[in-house]
């Protein structure tokens, strides 16, 4: 059976940015949704892979090392959750360069994987894909080949490959469900929330049947409900929100019906 990735991505809740900034304080939900995420991957035995930010391996070391202790994949989600095409060069290295140290730090390990927050490298930014090649990493999951308008593109492959011409470092872009033509996001985020889950089952076994991956992606914070409801857009409000009820009951059947993996031992397999 074709073996998915698992990923989680382990951040702030309140690093959206619909959360207006007077909002951004208070409770992050990363314990509450990392206890909830933890309790299942042990139910069925399943290793995944988180992208931690700096700022929270920095506030909960003994967590996420714990995490790794357990056999886990940490890898980096950049210090800060800040989309790398709003900040200057420099500001993108130093903040790949803090989160790479801080993992090796608390896990004793250089990460091997990076994913850029908000999936935020554009075709401008594929300069990134050398500096992490040169910073020690082999593989990023950072590009959503889907155009959303505030992030992704239709030009970018929807299966695995090499950024760059004379590099080694692979890309495992978050793969749709394309259907005449058209690409549909589902296995993570989101989407995951919105879609029924008997349409996430058939996507991902219709994938898998023609040996294709799926990247699933899950913020820990999408298992707490009890998320305090903010002031946002309408478009805010559905991205926070909607469908979060049931993110936890949607991931334990989604567990039970497919294989996964970490994407470090997936992609050495």
């Amino acid at each position: 059976m074709v073996k998915n990735f698992l990923t989680f991505d382990l951040e702030n809740w309140y690093d959206s940015d619909f959360v207006k900034k007077e909002d951004k304080k208070g409770k992050d939900f990363v314990l509450e949704g990392l206890k909830k995420v933890v309790k299942l991957l042990d139910k069925y035995n399943t290793k995944a892979t988180f992208f931690v930010t700096g700022d929270v391996l920095k506030k909960y070391p003994k967590d996420v090392k714990s995490l790794y202790e357990s056999g886990h994949e940490i890898a980096s989600h950049s210090y800060y959750h800040i989309m790398l095409n709003k900040l200057s060069e420099k500001k993108i290295k130093q903040n790949i360069i803090r989160s790479k140290e801080l993992i090796r730090r608390v896990t004793g390990k250089n990460p091997r994987g990076f994913r850029a927050p908000s999936w935020s490298i554009n075709k401008k930014l594929f300069w990134v894909y050398d500096f992490l090649e040169k910073e020690g990493f082999s593989y990023s999951s950072s590009l959503f080949p889907v155009n959303v308008g505030a992030y992704g593109s239709f030009e970018f492959p929807t299966s695995a490959f090499n950024p760059n011409k004379n590099g080694k470092i692979m890309e495992l872009p978050v793969r749709p469900f394309t259907i005449l033509g058209v690409r549909l996001p589902f296995s993570g985020g989101t989407y995951f929330r919105i879609w029924p889950l008997w349409i996430i089952k058939f996507l991902t076994h219709n994938l898998n049947k023609k040996n294709m991956r799926v990247v699933f992606y899950i913020h820990p914070w999408e298992l707490c409900p009890t998320l305090p409801r903010i002031k946002m857009s309408f478009l805010g409000r559905i991205i926070s929100y909607y469908g979060i009820k049931n993110t936890e009951k949607k991931l334990d059947y989604i567990l039970s019906e497919f294989k996964f993996d970490s994407i470090e031992k997936a992609i050495n397999e």
